[in-house]
């Protein structure tokens, strides 16, 4: 089962500002008069190396570092507070763990639109979705959106889900407005090049596993 931290709505903002704090304060611990190896590190392509694990395009200045500290949520993502009333935040992150367990994208598709959100109160429809590639890869992009007038707010979200193996990855980004709000593009578009310039620096997991059970002919 997936295991998912339940953010109610925009007021799980309060939540990831907890992991990121958290995260700077874990990446911040090291033996004394070490120096601690920071999570992104540059490289010559203009991209950022993450953990030796991911290499992206990292949005610019203004965008804070999430990560998932405790595990099964999400494996890395970016947040920024943007201007005019609450809620106006946009946030966009690598899910390895999406919901659904299906293997086909058309089935998993179909489970995750009816989870996405669901604990927010925003009454959600697909405006979107269609069969596409992502960094080479059979993928499902979903456009949805929708609105919670109870809580004046509204929400905006662009998903794609990527098979990758025998495993369906996702990459997602949500924009929080006020009922009143208009949405901006760029934060989209910012996304979109962290999901074109997407790699993959080391087996993970479950690709390891998928290795040794193959090997002891499981």
């Amino acid at each position: 089962m997936n295991r998912k931290i339940k953010f109610t709505g925009i007021h799980g903002t309060v939540a990831v500002a907890a992991l990121v704090v958290m995260f700077g304060i874990l990446t911040g611990c090291a033996t004394v008069g070490e120096k601690p190896k920071p999570a992104m590190v540059p490289t010559e392509r203009g991209t950022v190396a993450f953990l030796d694990k991911y290499e992206f395009k990292r949005p610019p200045a203004g965008w804070a570092l999430m990560q998932s500290v405790e595990g099964g949520d999400w494996e890395l993502g970016f947040l920024r507070i943007e201007k005019g009333d609450f809620p106006s935040q946009t946030t966009f992150m690598y899910d390895d763990l999406p919901y659904g367990g299906q293997r086909d994208l058309e089935k998993r598709a179909q489970y995750y639109c009816t989870r996405f959100l669901f604990n927010s109160g925003i009454d959600l429809r697909v405006t979107r979705r269609e069969k596409t590639k992502v960094i080479g890869l059979d993928a499902m992009a979903i456009s949805m959106e929708g609105e919670n007038p109870h809580r004046k707010e509204k929400a905006r979200s662009k998903i794609y889900l990527v098979k990758k193996g025998n495993r369906i990855i996702s990459f997602v980004c949500t924009q929080w407005r006020p009922l009143n709000g208009t949405y901006s593009q760029q934060p989209f578009d910012y996304f979109e090049e962290f999901v074109k310039s997407f790699k993959f620096l080391k087996k993970d997991f479950y690709e390891n596993f998928e290795e040794e059970l193959t090997k002891a002919g499981l």
